[in-house]
């Protein structure tokens, strides 16, 4: 049975960097590496990018601290950590996604309620090549504690995480304008450690964005879809019934701001839809997850998906999968 790699620290942000930039300094080194040599006038870019970073220290300045330590710490210079992950100024995997807008994309998020507790899942579709890059992350700072799934080269956010709180954050990519300002990923960071929707979404609305996540946001019995395209944002709020999303806009103010999205985007997004009940356990959710029906765009894709989750809130409990669900094992871990 294979398992992700585990980690976990507790530390001040300064602390939790360091812990980040020393663990995992060789593949942090060799991704930067790797985009010095791959992307082409890599030093043009590096101007709007310390703009960005300028302006995500004014309003996050606690997480450039982190930012900080974790690029002294893997010996890289912070502003060519800062740049990869700020995908607002160059994104590699867009280029391949809209070259190829067939191509399979990132991520399906499933959520359903069980008696009224809810149970919440997440498929990670990247590249396979990055599962050697992926683990699970456990971190307290303060009096906050969250678990996520997490790429080992940037940030913790994006991708799908718990805090102690009991708010998930599910990141699904959509594809939209991008201009100076915070990036994406930053955002993502900051939600780990709000308190409520509320303040998740008051981040979202208060920070100036390079662009933006989908946010699939869960706490209690509500789950709250929070889309952005450039400074418009829109929000669906839905109350003890099921929910799917995948990698296009729902909601009907976004759909016209909508770069482009893919084939698979709309057949996962079918498929899990159709899939829904009124009540859902975790096995339903395990079950969605794996589903292979579609062939040519299946949910669970042996190519693509590289790690699973499913979370319940109400018991800080966590069941993690390395690689894809349809061959892999859920293990339960606890948030406490």
């Amino acid at each position: 049975m294979k398992q992700l790699p585990y980690y976990k620290i507790s530390g001040n942000y300064k602390q939790v960097g360091e812990f980040l930039g020393e663990t995992f300094r060789q593949k942090i080194q060799k991704a930067i590496n790797s985009r010095k040599q791959n992307i082409a006038n890599y030093e043009s870019y590096l101007s709007k990018s310390q703009q960005c970073l300028d302006i995500t220290k004014q309003h996050f300045p606690d997480l450039i601290v982190e930012t900080e330590a974790t690029a002294k710490a893997a010996n890289v210079q912070l502003i060519d950590y800062f740049f990869m992950n700020n995908r607002e100024v160059y994104d590699q995997a867009e280029e391949v996604d809209r070259k190829l807008a067939t191509n399979p994309d990132h991520c399906t998020v499933v959520a359903g309620f069980n008696n009224n507790e809810l149970v919440i899942g997440h498929n990670e579709d990247w590249s396979i090549d990055t599962l050697n890059e992926f683990c699970i992350l456990e971190v307290k700072i303060n009096n906050t504690s969250f678990l996520l799934l997490h790429y080992m080269t940037v940030i913790p956010g994006p991708s799908a995480s718990m805090n102690s709180y009991g708010l998930i954050q599910c990141i699904n990519d959509i594809y939209q304008t991008n201009q100076i300002g915070v990036p994406k990923n930053y955002i993502a960071r900051a939600i780990l450690e709000a308190k409520s929707l509320d303040e998740s979404e008051k981040i979202i609305r208060d920070t100036p964005k390079a662009s933006g996540f989908n946010h699939v946001l869960a706490l209690g019995n509500e789950v709250r879809n929070i889309e952005i395209a450039g400074n418009i944002i829109g929000i669906e709020r839905i109350i003890n019934k099921p929910y799917v999303h995948t990698n296009h806009y729902l909601t009907p103010e976004l759909k016209r701001l909508e770069k482009f999205h893919t084939k698979s985007s709309e057949a996962r997004y079918t498929r899990a839809s159709d899939l829904l009940k009124d009540k859902m356990t975790v096995e339903d959710i395990k079950s969605i997850l794996s589903d292979t029906d579609n062939t040519e765009f299946p949910i669970c894709r042996e190519d693509e998906t590289i790690g699973s989750a499913i979370f319940i809130p109400q018991k800080l409990k966590a069941y993690l999968c390395y690689g894809h669900p349809c061959a892999g094992t859920y293990i339960e871990y606890d948030l406490k």
